[in-house]
């Protein structure tokens, strides 16, 4: 194929945020180029200071809006737009409108991201590329009937899968027929399209992705494959390359579908292609999962066992350049390195003992460790920046590199060890309990699968206590806890100069004047403010949506988030018919309405944090009394959504 790229001044927008921004800002800063960063909240700005210029977009929307972007990118002139992972990086609209406006794209060819881009059009290139494939539908389905038509041939269990999901959204396992109609749902509403395809599902089996690049002139190479298989809900937490536990063979066998696929549709950027690999010992067979058209989180490793730069490498083939003859990169040039092993954390903002629930807030210290030979950290944090609900939880990747599985894993657990992050929940911990679990992560990764971390959860979330527990009393012992101590000790000790005003917000705890009732927790808004020597007290007269109240209070109060939307207040543990969201994030369904009579286990409304929906249902049999949020709203953790009036007997 002949290319069509120019070379191009070089000006590169990198229509993303957090750590990918700032990897890619940085590659392209040491390619000689000016950088342009964009952002959509002045909290999230972190990445903007490694960009020559800033942008500033309309909303958190503006990410996935490409007039938005082009906008940003004329308006600064410049010539390359880089998509980094998610957002717009796998539209072929989005990439078809930068050829229009004389931008380079910085990816696949619109075609190559139609071809492989959508999960049935890539199924299909892969058996016309003579890549095994998973029994599956060749169409979208919508009906439950179909689902159960397929079990009925396939047998069970099977996968629903969203035909443009991504980041383990839109993507249900079915066990049995009477759990189709619920997963088809939940698929469908994940799905931007709105369409979802089955395949059969490879239970046990290993994810392994090769990391590919092609220029456009028909040359295309592969650095070597990933173990991804230490997932959570499909989610991926831990990343090996190359994979310990292939043979030799089935390991060849892998990369060279994974050119011949990329050939097939003459691919002219960096990309992966994914397989499942059954964990069935000497009779192990592979299968196309997809194929992502777009740098990778995991990129990283690939980076490190054959020390070629993936983020460089697709910028200058985006600028037409030539993998053998500009870069001098063919698949005989490119080694792993010494036998390396590589492995990646994902540290996120998470609590893993509270099923993984978001966590927001300011970052309030991050240290990460340094002075090893071998560990990499890929971020965007630092003191003062704020973790939101409407981006990816992702904080930051550590990537340590050994001469053995058992080297790296040892880096590994000294890396984790040594990082510290205070202000938010994180993973560390859970990270520290699969890294130090020989059993598990034992005989070179050989029985890990998909689905093995989470049959392992329990043991890992023992150890998880454990090692919480020891960073505790590490860091009450530490220098950095105690400088952070001596600060807060002497912000309290200050005289607060906080200005509170009317129309003020807060979560409170209050009691009536003239009661002796002991105190409650909720949420109001401020009228007057008579005394402000907060934080040691604060008097003012205050309106509440809650009309069994006083009209006047003695409040002892914590300024309320400024996250959420609406006046809604804390809902009572004590209340059965409260229900508050059990995450902090977006409101995207409503099922009930005020006055509706409700069951136990029907849905009331759903919330979506850092891409993973969590549907609420009634624990009681009532009728719905009030309802606090709106769909498309920002609810905290513990607001009241839904209030439900008890039914005392069983019949509605």
């Amino acid at each position: 194929m002949i290319s069509n790229k120019p070379l191009l001044p070089h000006k590169l927008l990198v229509a993303n945020r957090g750590e990918i921004a700032i990897r890619i800002l940085t590659a392209a800063s040491e390619l000689g180029f000016q950088t342009v960063a964009v952002y959509a909240d002045p909290q999230d700005i972190a990445h903007c200071h490694s960009a020559d210029e800033t942008v500033k977009l309309t909303s958190a929307s503006s990410f996935l809006n490409e007039q938005h972007i082009i906008e940003a990118a004329k308006s600064v002139k410049a010539t390359m737009i880089h998509p980094g992972y998610g957002f717009l990086s796998e539209s072929a609209s989005f990439a078809r409108r930068c050829i229009q406006e004389n931008i380079q794209f910085v990816g696949p060819s619109a075609s190559c991201i139609e071809a492989v881009g959508d999960k049935i059009s890539a199924r299909q290139v892969a058996l016309a590329a003579g890549v095994p494939v998973i029994p599956g539908t060749q169409q979208s389905i919508n009906q439950v009937s179909d689902v159960l038509s397929f079990g009925s041939t396939h047998g069970y269990p099977l996968m629903l899968k969203a035909r443009d999901g991504g980041g383990g959204r839109g993507i249900r396992m079915v066990e049995q027929p009477d759990q189709a109609e619920d997963a088809l749902k939940r698929c469908i509403n994940e799905s931007p399209s709105k369409q979802v395809f089955i395949e059969k599902a490879i239970v046990g089996a290993k994810h392994i992705e090769v990391q590919i690049i092609g220029d456009g002139y028909g040359n295309v190479i592969h650095l070597f494959e990933r173990d991804c298989s230490i997932q959570r809900r499909y989610q991926k937490v831990l990343e090996v390359a190359p994979c310990p536990a292939l043979p030799s063979s089935l390991r060849t066998s892998i990369h060279n579908a994974a050119v011949r696929l990329a050939r097939h549709i003459e691919y002219d950027s960096a990309g992966t292609v994914e397989f499942l690999v059954s964990n069935n010992g000497d009779q192990q067979q592979f299968y196309f999962l997809e194929v992502n058209p777009r740098i990778q989180v995991e990129h990283t490793i690939s980076e490190q066992i054959t020390n070629v730069d993936i983020v460089q490498t697709q910028i200058l083939v985006a600028m037409g350049k030539h993998l053998s003859n500009d870069l001098h990169l063919t698949q005989a040039a490119v080694q792993p390195m010494r036998n390396l092993v590589s492995i990646q954390a994902r540290v996120v903002a998470e609590n893993p003992l509270k099923d993984n629930m978001l966590s927001v807030g300011k970052i309030t210290h991050v240290s990460f460790p340094s002075g090893s030979y071998g560990i990499r950290v890929d971020t965007w944090i630092r003191p003062g920046c704020v973790v939101l609900p409407m981006f990816d939880s992702l904080l930051a990747k550590i990537i340590v590199t050994g001469a053995t599985l058992d080297d790296a894993l040892s880096k590994m657990a000294l890396a984790l060890q040594r990082t510290t992050i205070i202000g938010v929940d994180t993973n560390l911990d859970f990270l520290l309990a699969i890294v130090t679990d020989q059993s598990y992560l034992g005989d070179n990764l050989r029985h890990t699968h998909i689905k093995s971390l989470e049959e392992r959860a329990p043991t890992l979330l023992e150890s998880t206590r454990t090692w919480m527990e020891d960073r505790r009393q590490r860091m009450v012992s530490s220098t950095a806890a105690n400088t952070l101590q001596a600060t807060s000790q002497a912000a309290t000790a200050a005289p607060s100069s906080l200005q509170f005003k009317p129309e003020d917000a807060f979560n409170i705890e209050i009691s009536a004047l003239d009661s002796t009732s002991s105190t409650t927790a909720y949420t109001l808004q401020l009228d007057t403010i008579q005394t402000n020597n907060f934080p040691d007290e604060l008097v003012a007269h205050a309106q509440s949506t809650i009309p069994a109240l006083p009209s006047h209070f003695a409040m002892t109060l914590k300024k309320k988030s400024a996250l959420g939307s609406g006046l809604r207040r804390k809902a009572s543990p004590q209340s059965v018919g409260e229900i508050a969201s059990p995450v902090t994030g977006m409101l995207v369904e409503l099922s009930v309405q005020e006055g509706d009579v409700v069951v136990i286990g029907q849905e009331l409304f759903v919330m979506s944090a850092m891409k993973m929906e969590t549907v609420v249902k009634s624990s009681i049999n009532g009728r719905v009394q009030s309802v606090y949020a709106k769909p498309n709203e920002l609810v905290e953790i513990g607001d009241l959504v839904v209030e439900l009036s008890e039914k005392k007997d069983s019949k509605i």
